[in-house]
């Protein structure tokens, strides 16, 4: 007798594979290639939820159902959803239940805890399981270099009125979403994740829960790309790292250690930074040109176009001051590119230290150059780094195993 089918919802802060095309955050597509691969064994119905504009439509495509989630948008409604956080909540999850009620899932699946999702969980008798990704309250905790101040996160663009504004409304939100985040972890019992970070934290934050491992499917153009272990540098040495705006991300970090190299080293590298193209307050603050010192900004591409510069790259930084398993990490080792990072949140959990990638203290660009040296200068320890993080990378990443544990994860809960 062939097994019934689980029927899954996910709450998704993007819309995974909705539109037809579109870059995302640094070429988008983890969640669309996890999506792939769990409906090909066809023991999922699958639908999606997330925020969409009042012109999306439900849709279903490849069997998947898809439902834009959007509000109320006259002029009243708006106005009690700005000035009323009960109001924000309730609207949210009146949307929420619509679509529960609509698609009757038998699990609900919330990827996140950064936006309002995992509040249903207090709100709907059906199981639900939500997968940890940024953690928003250790996140606000680093939210600024330890020589910034909240000036300098207010007054990033220079004294604009707007973009002060802005700032000021992008900070309070970050306060807002830590105290909701908190409501969520108090709500929900059952998470899923990926480091023994993101572990502790939940436990902390929800002493009485259920903690569930599973990995994540890296994105197709890294999954199916073949490893370079041999990397020759006889050329100009490639640095390569993927950052996002916030300030902790790292920018400084490339800035100082970028000057270090340059200063210090006699070699000829250019360090190609993708996700952003413009780095000026870190520059302006520290009096270090991104250009002089050999930093490239490259902006957003497509997942092929970094693909390709990670197979060609010398050495991955990941120089950010919080995380909790980045992609961009785990994608770099898959392909076999050296890995030096900061060990903070679950980065311990993708790297370890001397075997599969090097870790340093936050905001130390002494130990990130380093690391960098000894890469480029030890060719066979270069080549046993990258050997070591691409087999480990490959195992951890396995998108059979993910599909099999994940479906498993699902059983567990509705047992």
């Amino acid at each position: 007798m062939r097994e019934k089918k689980i029927k899954a919802l996910w709450f998704t802060n993007t819309p995974v594979d909705y539109f037809e095309s579109s870059l995302g955050y640094n070429g988008g597509g983890w969640m669309t290639a996890l999506k792939n691969k769990v409906m090909e064994d066809e023991k999922l119905e699958l639908a999606i939820a997330f925020y969409g504009s009042s012109n999306d439509a439900h849709v279903v495509k490849n069997n998947v159902s898809y439902y834009p989630i959007s509000f109320n948008r006259n002029i009243s409604a708006r106005v009690k959803r700005v000035f009323s956080k009960k109001q924000q909540e309730h609207d949210n999850i009146s949307e929420f239940k619509s679509v529960i009620d609509f698609f009757k899932p038998d699990l609900i699946h919330v990827f996140g805890t950064e936006k309002p999702f995992g509040l249903v969980a207090q709100h709907t008798d059906v199981p639900t399981i939500i997968h940890l990704q940024g953690l928003i309250n250790p996140y606000l905790n680093a939210l600024l270099p330890p020589y910034y101040s909240k000036l300098d996160f207010f007054l990033d663009e220079g004294f604009n009125p707007l973009n002060l504004i802005k700032n000021i409304n992008s900070y309070l939100g970050w306060k807002e979403a830590a105290v909701r985040e908190k409501k969520i972890f108090q709500g929900c019992k059952n998470f899923m994740g990926r480091t023994h970070w993101d572990k502790t934290i939940s436990k902390i934050l929800s002493p009485n829960s259920h903690y569930f491992y599973c990995s994540e499917v890296l994105r197709t153009e890294f999954n199916l790309k073949k490893k370079n272990i041999e990397r020759d540098i006889s050329k100009k040495i490639r640095i390569v790292s993927t950052i996002s705006s916030p300030h902790y991300k790292g920018a400084d970090i490339i800035l100082k250690t970028a000057k270090l190299l340059k200063e210090n080293l006699d070699i000829d590298f250019e360090w190609s930074v993708y996700g952003v193209r413009n780095i000026d307050f870190a520059s302006s603050k520290l009096g270090i040109d991104a250009g002089l010192n050999n930093v490239n900004l490259k902006g957003v591409v497509s997942a092929s176009e970094l693909s390709t510069s990670l197979s060609e790259a010398t050495v991955y930084v990941h120089p950010s001051y919080i995380d909790n398993s980045p992609n961009s990490v785990c994608e770099a080792q898959v392909l076999g590119v050296p890995v030096v990072a900061n060990n903070v949140g679950g980065i311990s959990s993708l790297i370890a230290h001397n075997e599969t990638g090097f870790l340093v203290p936050a905001n130390d660009p002494f130990m990130t150059t380093h690391y960098i040296k000894e890469l480029i200068l030890n060719p066979e320890l270069r080549n046993e780094i990258s050997s070591n993080a691409h087999k480990v990378a490959s195992h951890r990443h396995n998108p059979d195993t993910i599909s099999e544990d994940l479906l498993n994860i699902y059983k567990k809960i509705l047992d």
